[in-house]
């Protein structure tokens, strides 16, 4: 007798799920070509905008120095160390005026043709909003042989702070309308902000130009404050879409 042996069917379930595999590989990959396209259409805007503040400054600084020379070291550095407590003591009687005794240097003159001699010198810094009051000391300190070496102008913190605060939300509120209008302008439309900066920019003390000469008790040195602008700076990067 002669047999056959025929070959047994393949169910369709598994010949189904032999091919699901390659179906989701397919569509995964049609969904990161779907995303990085979308990307690919997105547009960069790097732009800035700026905020201002102004104030006149607040608060006055004076620097002072007394010197003495003597062809002693020791002399010369007993001196400066007496006319400074004397100074100090004064300065520290005064409600609204911070005194601090700065840098001391002494060194030796060694002159071509003369005698040797040494040199003591030490700064003092007066600070404080009342003007009148700390121009008026600064006076008597000039009478007393101390010389006047600068006065700066400034804000004090928080005044400095407010003001800075204020530029910040000037320039903050600019960001969006900028960032639609350049989109509009472009006939895009603006996806979203992708990254938003912030810097300052602060003036400096501000110096008062000084005469030479030394002027007496009755003739203090005049407050002349002008007005000083603190800008803040916003750099933003936002993503425009069709």
């Amino acid at each position: 007798m002669i047999r056959f042996s025929l070959p047994r069917p393949v169910p369709f379930l598994a010949t189904a799920l032999a091919f699901s595999p390659i179906a989701l590989s397919g569509t995964g990959v049609f969904s990161t070509a779907q995303a990085a396209d979308m990307q690919q259409n997105t547009t960069q805007l790097d732009f800035s905008v700026m905020g201002t503040a102004h104030a006149v400054p607040t608060e006055l600084t004076v620097r002072l120095s007394v010197r003495s020379d003597s062809p002693s070291a020791a002399a010369a550095q007993k001196d400066v160390n007496t006319r400074m407590a004397a100074a100090m003591k004064l300065a520290g009687g005064q409600e609204g005026i911070v005194a601090k005794a700065g840098g001391y240097s002494i060194y030796e003159n060694t002159p071509e043709h003369g005698p040797k001699s040494w040199t003591a010198r030490q700064e003092l810094e007066l600070s404080g909003q009342d003007s009148v009051r700390l121009l008026g000391l600064a006076g008597q300190l000039q009478s007393q042989s101390l010389m006047l070496e600068g006065l700066d102008w400034s804000l004090d913190d928080a005044t400095r702070n407010r003001l800075l605060q204020e530029a910040r939300t000037e320039a903050l509120k600019k960001v969006r309308p900028q960032a639609e209008q350049s989109a509009q302008t472009l006939g895009l439309r603006l996806a979203r902000l992708k990254e938003v900066r912030i810097s300052y920019q602060e003036p400096g003390p501000r110096p008062v130009m000084l005469m030479a000469a030394r002027m007496a008790d009755s003739a203090p040195p005049q407050r002349s404050p002008d007005e000083q602008t603190l800008r803040v700076n916003v750099s933003v990067q936002a993503e425009l879409s069709p």
